[in-house]
């Protein structure tokens, strides 16, 4: 072991709380620290023990994004996200207005269902009559605040029972809710995130949808989100994964309630979620109240699984046969915007579980470090490039291996072509296929990817690692992965950039800057293969 890999591993070990000298011992598994429990009812429980401090990090993860939507209502994973945070029926309402305030948003469902039926002709639209129907909506919607919401009472709860860290998120995958929060206010935690569960009241819905409307425009400010959307959706043309997590403004726009609470029955349920719970944690003490307050939740059905396939090569050998010729289609995306050019390169490759992912993940920590030859030479020597890098996804249904480089520009000129530097990136792919990385360069890597993956099971950090994981494949596979990453060979890493790395499992994408810069690129027609 090298002295850079001890030192490493001898400060990852301190995060862990693991204080015993680097003598060879072997580090403490992951799957010994790790209490899991089942409810009847599906919800799992994983529970680790970090008693530094009487605090407990929670987060309720659901397995559920932007892969489980469908034309038509993309977006609706983030804006549910929203809406979990308006309150359920005893919580971000006025004490005695329950009726009150049922009434209000059940005349305001009906104004909405007349304006969506109007928005949903294709020609002969009453624009006056929308708005007429609008102006009685936040009318309603007004005295609704004023008279029975409490805005925000979630948020405040937790911080009154000394939570810090309140948030959610949502992904392609995944959606989470997360606090820290003394041990004695977990009862109260798991109270509320319970009736969240099964009595979430989408009040304030349509101002809401508003608000995930603007979060899109100011997604849309920024360079190049144009470019990357496309891209993205190109590359992906069958699998959900072809939209953003934020959805298609004509989607989220005009989603209803009714769409939003289907949506809810289907995936934000006990058999779909995971309980992750790291800090000063007794599980004889916890599980009785987990039991209490989720156990009586009963699921009805299945949550439906994502069963579109991107038809890539490999899928076709797969499926058809080893020795299937697939047809050869390349695809590329030419885009403009204010922003640094670049050359995009995306390859088709498998999910989170293929034995061939973690080649991939190594391959491309190696061929994006700042040691690396790629680096090296087109950022360092040539100066070529800004910068360059390469990863594979860690994706629970079809993945992506990503390279790109961003173009050096002088006095506001490229350097170099794009075009040059895309056939620069395709001389290390093929170098890759060809060439074993030298043992050094790996070995460095693998001391940083052994450190990082010690540092992200230290502390209450654990609970983040552990739900992302679970909800993607199983908790168990943080392990299994990091010793596949750490036994990797040169010789695997060659075999997989043969395998995927080839030019119609790509979809290229070259942004130039937006106003000239010097694209320089030859037609597509007389482009060299």
């Amino acid at each position: 072991m090298t002295h850079r890999r001890v030192m490493s591993i001898a400060l990852a070990l301190c995060l862990l709380g693991i204080v015993a000298p680097l003598t060879g011992q072997q580090i403490p598994s992951l799957k010994d620290q790790v209490i899991e429990r089942v409810l009847p009812n599906g919800l799992k429980v994983l529970m680790v023990k970090r008693p530094e401090a009487p605090l407990i990090r929670c987060i309720l993860a659901y397995r559920v994004g932007s892969v489980n939507e469908r034309p038509g209502i993309t977006g609706i994973s983030h804006f549910h996200e929203h809406m979990m945070f308006k309150g359920t029926r005893s919580m971000g309402i006025k004490p005695g207005t329950l009726a009150k305030d049922d009434e209000y948003n059940r005349q305001i469902d009906a104004l909405m269902a007349k304006v969506a039926d109007e928005e949903a002709k294709p020609r002969g639209r009453d624009d006056a009559k929308i708005a007429s129907l609008k102006k009685q909506v936040s009318a309603l919607i007004d005295k609704e605040k004023k008279e029975t919401i409490v805005s925000e009472e979630i948020w405040g709860g937790y911080q009154q029972a000394g939570g810090t860290g309140i948030n959610a998120s949502t992904g392609q995958e995944m959606t989470q809710y997360y606090v820290t929060l003394p041990k004695n206010a977990i009862e109260m935690y798991l109270a509320l995130e319970a009736d969240r569960m099964v009595n979430p009241v989408f009040r304030e819905f349509y101002s809401e949808r508003d608000v995930i409307t603007e979060e899109r425009r100011q997604s849309e400010n920024g360079p190049g989100f144009f470019f990357q959307e496309q891209l993205n959706a190109t590359f992906y043309a069958a699998s959900p994964y072809h939209w953003e997590v934020v959805g298609w403004m004509s989607d989220i726009s005009k989603v209803t309630k009714q769409e939003m609470i289907d949506y809810r029955e289907q995936f934000y349920r006990p058999d779909n979620a995971t309980l992750v719970l790291v800090g000063d944690v007794d599980p004889a003490k916890i599980m009785p109240l987990v039991t209490k307050y989720f156990g009586p939740i009963k699921p009805k059905g299945k949550s439906p699984r994502v069963r579109t396939e991107e038809p890539t090569p490999e899928y076709y050998r797969r499926t058809i046969s080893p020795n299937f010729n697939p047809p050869y289609i390349e695809k590329r995306v030419i885009g403009r915007a204010a922003t640094t050019p670049n050359v995009t390169l995306l390859f088709h490759i498998p999910p989170i579980w293929h034995d061939d992912l973690p080649a991939l993940f190594m391959l491309g920590r190696v061929m994006s470090a700042r040691t690396g030859k790629m680096y090296m030479d087109l950022v360092e020597k040539q100066q070529h490039a800004m910068s360059v890098s390469a990863n594979a996804s860690n994706s629970e249904y079809d993945g992506r291996f990503q390279i790109s480089a961003g173009g050096r520009e002088v006095q506001g000129a490229l350097a170099v072509p794009l075009d040059q530097i895309e056939k620069e990136l395709w001389t290390y792919i093929e170098d890759a296929k060809k060439t074993p990385v030298d043992a050094k360069v790996l070995d460095r890597i693998k001391t940083s990817v052994e450190a990082q993956y010690l540092q992200s099971l230290a502390g209450t950090g654990i609970a983040g690692t552990l739900a992302s994981m679970d909800v993607a494949y199983r908790w168990q596979h943080i392990e299994d992965q990091f010793k596949a990453r750490m036994a990797v060979t040169p010789e695997q890493m060659m075999a997989v950039a043969q395998k995927y790395f080839t030019r119609d499992n790509c979809v290229t994408g070259i942004l130039e800057r937006d106003g000239g810069g010097g694209r320089g690129m030859t037609a597509p027609n007389e482009r060299e293969q």
